[in-house]
């Protein structure tokens, strides 16, 4: 099977929060960072549909813990799916990062690699 991803997208697996744009149930809902590259990541949640997912914009709120640093991270939703553990897995590309926005997701793509190889 051929990579399609533009930027290798390195694996996570942390707690964050998410939101939708004009969700009718407003509020940040819990969610698992899967992956995470400078160009996007993949998150999991409860949802009942997937496919009235995609295009939604959404934000992504790290690490969601509340501890003293938190990065807010906005994309668009591209690809949702079930997942064997019953969750929707939730592919997001960044829209209008700044440049220190892409700073930030690179560096935390690095962490993530760090992270998951110690």
């Amino acid at each position: 099977m051929e990579n399609r991803r533009r930027k290798h997208r390195q694996p996570a697996g942390w707690a964050a929060s998410y939101q939708l744009a004009g969700e009718q149930i407003a509020g940040w809902h819990d969610c698992r960072v899967v992956d995470i590259s400078m160009l996007g990541l993949g998150i999991s949640f409860d949802h009942p549909n997937p496919a009235d997912l995609v295009g939604w914009l959404v934000s992504v709120n790290l690490p969601g813990d509340g501890s003293c640093v938190n990065v807010r991270l906005d994309g668009q939703i591209k690809n949702a799916s079930p997942t064997m553990s019953r969750d929707i897995r939730v592919g997001i590309e960044f829209v209008q990062l700044s440049e220190t926005e892409q700073a930030i997701t690179a560096v935390l793509s690095v962490m993530s690699d760090a992270l998951v190889n110690t």
